[in-house]
């Protein structure tokens, strides 16, 4: 059953060394022979998620056919945990064959064969190219393959050309355009017109990332009793299985659905009728070292497993791993009817006499329901060990037979089938169905150990009885599922957990809310530097960060780096999130605590709340630190992460299946040397127009820049909003137009390999100076953008009418202040001196001047009260009402201007007992009242865009003095609603106060920059033929970068795209000849020679040609080959 391999130990010297002899051809012709067979579809993979099963066209499964060895892997380029499993099923067939007890499936022997039932006894021909394997995936178009294809053809991932991948894709092309929907293989019906139409419909099932479909049969009778000795029974088994590429529990198994219909034999007759049929799930486990296995069952959960006997299993601890748990449920029981029962707990007959059916009761059927029948669940459990008391059914003769009938009924594999003996609990000493059915995470009940020590283990998982008529399908669904924790009981925890979300996800016909689309990331590969860039294409940015499952938003990304190309993300190191800025930072989910093996809320994503980004250059090897290598491939992935928006989601983040991305830092190509360096920023020359704003570029990827000239410049839309473009003034073409973001965000010009950030300072105050202000916040937060809440200059956030000022129009103004009276009462604020050439005669208005006039007793404010009503002059009007034109201790100057521009200025007072109405400017202490208060003094300054008059030279009052503050659109260019700072500290004589403008991005503002392309020359050309080299050199029989013992390689670097490489050895022979035509600058050599037979030790040269550029070189290469052992022969 178990390949044995023996290692017989070689010797090598420098003088040569000895080929590993194998029972196998050369690894070139076997991967030869395995794209071959693949192609047919005789065998395949299902490896899109954390887990990767071999099988085969005839049913067989889970063992790997390259090496006829163990061929489930959990997790995923790690170990394996399942040896080989199938499908069997049994019962008593009444067809008018004298043997009526019959076995058939899949065990060490295969009993079916490829091929559907055409009609009675006659199935397909297993030569027809179209009965075959055929297996898809969604994203078979852009997703690297490369994994894919190392896996599906036996070769380590450095071994795997890009022929290998082309040829893994065409696969699957050619396997999704010949979808057979027409045999039964599920398919998404998008037309509705029952037709598979490729360009149009989408083949799968279950919204599985990854899906496989064959059908095969029992009708060859050689087959069939080979397996236990029985006749065929006439059964077609069509088998699909998916995969899901997630990063939760849903990632971590392996969906199997078997459609078992009764087509017959060609002597069946018409009444046939199979009764007390079974189906199991059979397994050997071989979960690392199959020597230290135990087994196990949940009843509750329809779940048979394998786990650890011990703390570490060999085959796991290189991979720093916990022995994982792995197992498989029953998610889909045959189905049986179920009838209404009357008081007597009879059946419910009609009035033709049928069973009544009970439609309360449901069965899942076809990921739908189906009344009146249920689902039958585990109905028995059994294991045993192999060379115990109880082994493995006898294979090719018909005891064997009677011994899985046994075994199908939950007894022990004994021939007897009229006396089966049972199974016995350890601990209780009684029959049982349901062995191992304790809990070892608590010790409790009957667990593995008891009585066999830890070994090599079978399991069996049950259901039955129930009936089939010919022409009857039944259908079941099994899932294969691993978990991994960090001890060996707590991955069998882990293994619980899952299952229980894998079933309540399948009893939803997997309704369930999808990751992310993954992110399409570029790389650039630079001098000891890569740049990881998943922002350079607007439409998968778009559909990553855009549409999400109902009920969740997007909200950043995760970059990791691996420690090589088979690794999970738990085995890497994160770089860094990059989430959204929306107070959203720790996400908690429901997850098995590792500790405490109970199910709590647990951190699932921690952003840091500091925005998104799209790109991320790195310097240092994370992993084993120092600087990146160039030539050593490093390995990394980049994920999307959304999060739910309701708080009772159970499921509360989702995160995408990582996709392997492989860099090779490097220096430029031959010849050529880039204009700048990732990361470089070129700040934009202001070439027009005087605003604050600032354009800034910076580098992303140094092989996309172009030396081009771009500008940036601005213009106001329809509905009168300041917008920006992007043009190409080098080729005429315009990058981006319309854009309203100046916040200085990034947008990625992904062509050229550059951001820009465009920024422009909000319409307002830009900040405020004075060198002792009696002018303060305190008691004044009006929400304005300015001097705390205090001050504004926005014209789009005034407290009247609009203002006839535009943000473009703002300027800085200084006021300048002199003496006023500063003792309480009615002349408080009023200038000591009226002819002061900075008292400037203002606009005084009046809010609630219709109102009735406080009496002097009323006021709040003052310890010398006076009458408001000699200031009351116009009481008609609507909204804040002009009153007057008085003298106030102030002068408002737009010191930009040359000379500086003197302006008009007004204010505010309020008719209420907590107003300060005497028709001077002058807010009270902060202390005191609030001066935005309604019930306040409301002593607010405005400064108005107009040059100012003096009233004895004339007025504006065509646009003032006729205005109420509500009525008109008046040209506010500041308002000043503070208060006065310190209760005894009044304006002085020759004091200033400057009002800072920001001056906003206009039309009239133009900005361009020019980013440096890469400088192609012969100079260069010649400069860099002298760094061609072989590395490493000497080779010591090994090269880091080596991913298996059989892949062994030294790399040519710096070479041009036209490359031919000739290697000779010492006497002159020529061992090899490399070629390439591609922008790769490397060249990898496998140390054999054309034969493909390893080389020996030995000083070689190689003759580099360069036609493309009429040079060549010369370099020298030492190899040191390792000692070899004979692994198989």
């Amino acid at each position: 059953m178990r390949k044995t391999i023996t290692a017989l130990a070689a010797f090598a010297v420098l003088a040569g060394s000895v080929a590993p002899v194998t029972a196998r051809d050369d690894r070139p012709s076997a991967a030869a022979k395995v794209a071959q067979d693949y192609a047919f579809g005789e065998r395949a993979l299902l490896n899109i998620n954390n887990m990767s099963l071999w099988f085969k066209r005839d049913g067989w499964s889970a063992r790997n056919p390259l090496n006829d060895n163990s061929g489930v892997t959990f997790p995923r380029s790690t170990d394996q945990i399942i040896f080989q499993d199938g499908l069997i099923w049994g019962g008593l067939v009444q067809d008018g064959d004298p043997q009526e007890l019959r076995v058939g499936g899949q065990t060490y022997e295969i009993g079916t064969v490829p091929g559907a039932i055409v009609s009675k006894g006659v199935g397909e021909d297993p030569s027809d190219p179209s009965v075959r394997i055929y297996r898809i995936r969604r994203d078979y178009e852009t997703a690297d393959l490369r994994l894919d294809a190392s896996e599906l053809l036996g070769l380590g991932l450095s071994e795997v050309t890009d022929a290998d991948e082309a040829a893994v894709r065409a696969q699957y092309a050619k396997d999704w355009q010949e979808w057979p929907a027409a045999k039964g293989a599920p398919f998404y019906d998008n037309d509705g017109d029952g037709v598979y139409s490729p360009s149009i419909d989408e083949p799968g099932v279950a919204k599985g990332d990854q899906v496989a479909w064959f059908v095969i049969n029992d009708l060859d009778v050689g087959a069939s009793t080979s397996l236990y000795g029985s006749k065929p029974i006439g059964l077609e088994v069509q088998v699909t299985l998916w995969g899901y590429a997630r990063t939760d529990a849903l990632g971590d198994v392996i969906f199997k659905k078997y459609q078992v219909v009764y087509e017959g034999t060609a002597t069946t007759p018409d009444d046939a009728v199979i009764n007390d049929m079974y189906i199991a799930q059979w397994s050997d486990p071989d979960l690392g070292d199959f020597g230290d296995d135990f087994a196990g069952s949940d009843v509750e959960l329809s779940l048979g497993y394998v786990y650890n006997g011990q703390a570490d299993d060999s085959h796991y601890v290189g991979f720093g791993l916990a022995p994982p748990a792995a197992g498989y449920d029953f998610l889909q029981g045959p189905i049986v009817p179920v009838y209404v029962l009357d008081e007597n707990g009879e059946i419910t007959v009609d009035d033709n006499g049928d069973p009544v059916l009970d439609t309360t009761k449901e069965a899942i059927w076809n990921f739908g329901r189906r009344p009146g029948y249920e689902n039958l669940p585990m109905t028995s459990f059994v294991y045993f060990a192999a060379g115990s008391a109880i082994g493995d059914p006898e294979l090719g003769e018909y005891v064997g037979t009677e011994e899985w009938y046994n075994l199908l009924r939950g007894f022990q594999p004994q021939p007897d089938i009229s006396n089966p003996v049972p199974y016995t609990n350890a601990i209780t000493g009684a029959d049982t169905k349901f062995t191992l059915d304790g809990d070892p995470t608590r010790a409790t009940g009957w667990n593995d150990g008891n009585p066999l020590p830890a070994g090599d283990r079978r399991i069996v998982l049950n259901t039955g009885p129930f009936t089939m008529a010919l022409g009857d399908t039944q259908e079941v669904v099994v899932a294969l599922l691993g978990a991994v924790s960090s001890t060996q009981l707590r991955s069998v925890a882990q293994l619980k957990f899952t299952d229980q979300f894998v079933q309540d996800a399948y009893n939803s016909a997997f309704q369930v809310p999808s990751p992310p689309a993954a992110p399409a990331v570029r790389l650039a590969e630079l001098d000891q530097t890569i740049v990881l860039d998943w922002g350079w294409d607007p439409s998968s940015v778009a559909t990553t960060e855009g549409s999400q499952s109902e009920g969740f938003a997007f909200e950043g990304y995760n970059v990791y780096q691996l420690p090589s190309a088979e690794a999970t993300l738990a085995q890497g190191v994160k770089l860094g999130t990059f989430d959204e800025e929306n107070g959203v930072t720790t996400i908690l989910g429901i997850d098995l605590d590792e500790t405490s093996g109970i199910v709590l809320d647990v951190p699932q994503q921690v952003g840091a709340d500091f925005g998104v980004r799209r790109n991320l250059r790195l310097s240092t090897d994370a992993l084993r630190g120092g600087p990146l290598v160039n030539g050593q491939d490093y390995y990394f992935a980049v994920t999307a992460y959304n999060r739910a928006t309701g708080e009772a989601a159970a499921v509360t983040t989702l995160e995408s299946s990582p996709q392997l991305l492989i860099g090779t830092p490097q220096s430029p190509p031959l010849g050529t040397r880039y204009g700048s360096e990732a990361d470089q920023v070129f700040p934009a020359t202001h070439t027009a127009g005087a605003s604050d704003g600032t354009v800034t570029a910076s580098v992303v990827d140094p092989t996309q820049t172009t030396g081009h000239e771009y500008q940036v410049s601005y213009a106001t839309d329809a509905d009168g909003n300041t917008v920006w473009n992007l043009r190409d003034q080098t080729m005429g073409s315009a990058l981006l137009s319309g854009q309203t973001d100046q916040d200085g965000n990034a947008f990625y010009i992904g062509s050229d390999g550059f951001e820009v950030r465009v920024s422009g300072p909000p319409a307002g105050m830009k900040d405020w100076d004075a060198a002792e202000r009696w002018w303060t916040w305190a008691g004044a937060e009006w929400g304005a953008e300015g001097f705390g809440g205090a001050m504004t200059g926005d014209p789009n956030n005034q407290w009247f009418n609009a203002t006839t000022v535009t943000p473009a129009d703002l300027r800085t103004v200084e006021v300048r202040f002199t003496a006023v009276h500063e003792e309480e009462g009615e002349n408080q604020y009023k200038p000591l001196d009226i002819n002061n050439e900075d008292v400037s005669y203002a606009y005084r208005y009046l809010r609630g001047a219709s109102g009735d006039i406080p009496a002097p007793g009323d006021l709040t404010t003052s310890a010398e009260g006076y009458d408001f009503a000699p200031y009351v002059i116009n009481t008609e009007g609507d909204g804040y009402i002009f009153q007057d034109r008085v003298p106030i201790c102030l002068s408002a100057w737009d010191i930009e201007s040359d000379p500086p521009r003197r302006l008009e200025v007004g204010f505010l007072e309020n008719l209420q007992p907590g107003g300060l109405v005497n028709g001077a400017y002058g807010p009270a202490w902060y202390n005191t009242i609030s001066n935005v208060a309604s019930s306040g003094p409301r002593e607010w300054l405005f400064i108005f865009d107009l040059d100012y008059t003096n009233p004895n030279e004339g007025q504006n009052s065509d646009i003032l003095l006729n205005s109420g503050l509500y009525t008109e659109a008046l040209p506010h260019m500041w308002i000043v609603f503070s208060a006065r700072r310190q209760e005894a500290f009044f304006p002085q004589e020759d004091a200033t106060f400057t009002l800072m403008a920001n001056h906003v991005n206009t039309a009239s503002d133009v900005f361009s920059f020019t980013i440096p392309g890469a400088e192609v020359s012969d100079e260069l050309v010649a400069e860099d033929l002298k760094k061609i080299t072989v590395f490493p050199n000497p080779y010591y029989g090994v090269n880091e970068a080596e991913t298996s013992r059989y892949s062994k390689f030294v790399t040519f670097s710096h070479l041009p795209p036209a490359t031919k490489i000739r290697i000779f050895d010492l006497s002159g022979t020529l061992v090899r000849v490399l070629e390439k035509d591609d922008p790769d600058q490397f060249l990898r050599w496998d140390l054999s020679n054309d034969n493909g037979l390893p080389v020996a030790s030995g000083m070689f040269i190689a003759h580099i040609d360069m036609p493309g550029i009429g040079k060549s070189k010369i370099v020298k290469l030492a190899v040191i080959a390792e000692q070899q052992f004979l692994e198989n022969f």
